[in-house]
Formats: C-alpha cells, structure tokens, sequence
C-alpha cells in the first residue's frame, strides 16, 4: 500500500520539480510558485500599483484611485449658495459642456489644431450659454477665468463668461502639474470674487475623494471652498439646470403667507395744484 504524501512533504516538492527542472532544461525558464506564495504576490502588486497611481497619476492611475475609495455624493446647492457665491472666496470648477463624441482626441500636444479634438457640440455651445447667462443673472462676481488649452475647455469658458487664459495645469499629468491643480483649489480668491476652473474630469477623479467616473457630468460644476495648502472642501455639485433654476427663482417674486404678492403697488400721481 502506498503512504499519503505528508502535507510538508507536498510543500517541499514544488520547489523540488522546479529545481530539477532547471537541471534537466537549463534553457528554459521555470516558474513555480504554491498557493501561498501566490496570494502573497498578488498582494504585493496590488500595493504597488496603489502608491505608482499616488506618485504620478495618469490614465491608468485615475482607476486605482476611483476603486481606493467608495463614490461620494456631493451636496446640492441650497438656498444659502448664491448668497455665499455673491460674497466671493470661492473656486467653481467645470467640467466641459456637451461634446460631439463621434469625435477623438488624437494629438495632445498641438493645442490648436481643432480637428484633431473632440470638440463642443451645438448642445454643448448652447449649453455654455445657458450656464453664463444665468451666473451672470445671479450676480455671481466672476474674476479669473482659467481653462485648459483644449478647445472644448477653452469654448465653454469664452461662451459662458466672455474670456479665458489657457493653461497647462488644467490638462497636463503628473507631480508638478497635480500639485498645481491644489494649489489653485486651495488658494482662496482675492476678497469678493470669485473664479472659475474648466477642466476634465479625468484631472479631477485623483484629487477628489469619492469622485467616480461620469459622476460629474458635462457641464456640471463643483463650488469648492479652499482650506488653503491644497486643501478645499466640496461645497456643492452645480448641474447647468441647477444654475438655471437658482436664476429664475432670484428673479421670482416675495410671496407672504397670505399668497399675495409683494410687488410694490402703483401710486396715483399727485394732483397739480
């Protein structure tokens, strides 16, 4: 009768084929690994892509990142955010309006070449105008307006707030460009205005906790508070329908209890003597 293979006596047999292997076929590579070991490496591969993906974001860093933390939903504007926005110290960050997905990106370095962007759709270009309109009927005091150098960034900014200066940060990956993007959500504008990021949610997943992919949609903005030292705190999540609706109800009139307007009543001019 033959005796049972101790577990021990398993274990050391592994490594014993993988050893003999490499005598018998010099040439030829051998891997061998038990479950254990396995496992193990996996592990290891995993923390590793976790810290590459914090050291220099890129495509595929913005995966590790979305999956390192669970979706986060961000507050929608009350009725206290105009008031706020009106008093300014704030940062509001787009992502680009609506784009014509028929077309691709394919050259990211010549920045002004349109044919080879996706670029803004006729919904997208009416879309700018809608959020511009209504920010401006707000009376939000709108300073710095800074976009990235792709079209779409720079056609958003230009149609819904009539200027725009292009710039890097607002595209470009990796350490030097990430710790630009904090430094300007968490440096507090000058004192009653406002400004105003457009950019790609791509930038934005690494940097904002919880923020998963299409979560911030086109068009969609982030009131963000700046903590300063990069940090800043999501104030609210502002959809261009959302902008619309906090102008036409600043524009509505005061109804008292008694559902009578409070709209100044016409006075009878006073006779001449």
């Amino acid at each position: 009768m033959r005796r049972a293979l101790r577990p021990a006596g398993v274990a050391f047999l592994f490594p014993a084929i993988a050893l003999l292997g490499g005598l018998i076929l010099p040439g030829r590579a051998w891997s061998v690994t038990s479950p254990s070991l396995a496992v193990a490496a996996a592990a290891t591969d995993s923390t590793a892509a976790v810290t590459d993906s914090t050291a220099a974001p890129s495509a595929a860093s913005t995966v590790a990142d979305t999956v390192r933390t669970p979706r986060k939903e961000f507050p929608h504007p009350d009725s206290t955010l105009v008031p706020r926005l009106r008093l300014g110290g704030y940062v509001i960050v787009f992502r680009h309006s609506v784009t014509d997905w028929a077309q691709r990106d394919t050259d990211g370095e010549h920045f002004e070449d349109r044919s080879a962007q996706r670029n803004l759709s006729k919904e997208g270009e009416a879309q700018a105008a809608r959020i511009g309109k209504a920010i401006a009927d707000l009376r939000i005091p709108i300073d710095t307006v800074l976009s990235s150098p792709m079209w779409r960034c720079r056609d958003t900014a230009q149609i819904a707030f009539g200027h725009h200066r292009a710039v890097p940060e607002l595209f470009r990956r990796g350490l030097e460009y990430r710790a630009k993007r904090l430094a300007l959500l968490g440096t507090e504008p000058e004192a009653g205005k406002d400004i105003v990021l457009v950019t790609h949610q791509d930038l934005l997943i690494p940097i904002v906790e919880g923020l998963r992919r299409d979560q911030l949609k086109e068009g969609d903005a982030f009131v963000v508070k700046p903590l300063g030292e990069g940090k800043f705190q999501i104030v609210a999540q502002v959809t261009p329908e959302d902008w619309e609706r906090l102008a036409a109800d600043s524009k509505a009139p005061a109804v008292p209890k008694n559902g009578k307007s409070l709209k100044p009543t016409k006075t009878r001019k006073t006779a001449k003597k």
